[in-house]
């Protein structure tokens, strides 16, 4: 799963991250968030997505939305409170998904994510990020929902933008070819601390994926399923670049916010 994550970039910077990455070409951004170390659903987060504007221009473009998927039958905003991971294997199916899982797909970037490992008296939070610095981009989901309660009290605007970070089952691999791997500093020890961390992760992908999955238009069931079993098998090549230690117990409190919360823990030979 991925329950809190790291977005401390300005919103120029990141578009500038995403287009160095290959997602570009991102159009200039028109609103600004602050940095956060922390963040937890329900916070309002920027998403890639592409769409076509009135003259019939294909623009990928930066939005806020609320990190936890409203869609439109929801009775009000606390239902984003446990839509803000969204099951590959299900999302097709699930009437919480499936509509934006046909017709309003994005990606979702991130600097890092956080998950905690079992072991001793409490569980150990970690960090999880590319070992090259580059930006993780998540499948994700996007929603239109109408605050009716706004639009009583007259707003101009009562339309919340909300999204869900896609997640699949971590890697597997075997113990033995594992350990001879990780030993030798192979991409397969990654993948193993990974399965160990955690049994769900989320579903990040490469420049050439993100491109297919944030395109406008409807996808059939079938095409759908493709391209899930895809990104399911695409995330080894993904997370194999990617680099995991362990942080301060301070992530543990969404009040907590700043660079130290990224930093590696001191260990005791280190």
């Amino acid at each position: 799963m991925c329950g809190r994550y790291v977005m401390a970039k300005d919103t120029g910077d990141l578009a500038d991250d995403l287009n160095r990455a290959r997602l570009g070409p991102v159009q200039p951004p028109a609103f600004e968030l602050p940095p956060n170390w922390n963040i937890a659903p329900t916070s309002t987060v920027p998403i890639l997505v592409e769409r076509y504007d009135d003259a019939g221009q294909l623009l990928r473009e930066l939005h806020p939305a609320r990190w936890g998927l409203l869609p439109v039958w929801a009775k009000d905003m606390t239902f984003s409170s446990r839509t803000f991971n969204a099951r590959s294997e299900t999302v097709v199916s699930k009437p919480s998904f499936r509509s934006a899982a046909k017709s309003r797909r994005c990606a979702v970037p991130a600097e890092a994510y956080y998950e905690w490992k079992a072991g001793g008296a409490k569980k150990r939070p970690h960090a999880i990020r590319a070992a090259d610095g580059s930006p993780l981009v998540f499948a994700g989901l996007y929603e239109w929902w109408k605050d009716r309660e706004a639009e009583a009290r007259g707003e101009s605007d009562p339309w919340i933008l909300s999204c869900s970070i896609l997640t699949g089952p971590s890697p597997e691999t075997a113990d033995d070819e594992a350990a001879g791997d990780q030993a030798a500093g192979g991409q397969a020890g990654v993948l193993a601390d990974l399965a160990e961390l955690h049994d769900r992760i989320p579903l990040a992908m490469t420049p050439e994926f993100a491109a297919q999955w944030i395109q406008p238009g409807d996808k059939s069931p079938e095409e759908l399923e493709v391209l899930l079993e895809q990104l399911r098998t695409e995330i080894l090549e993904v997370a194999s670049g990617w680099e995991i230690y362990e942080v301060d117990p301070g992530v543990g409190n969404v009040r907590n916010n700043g660079p130290a919360l990224l930093d590696p823990v001191p260990t005791l030979w280190g």
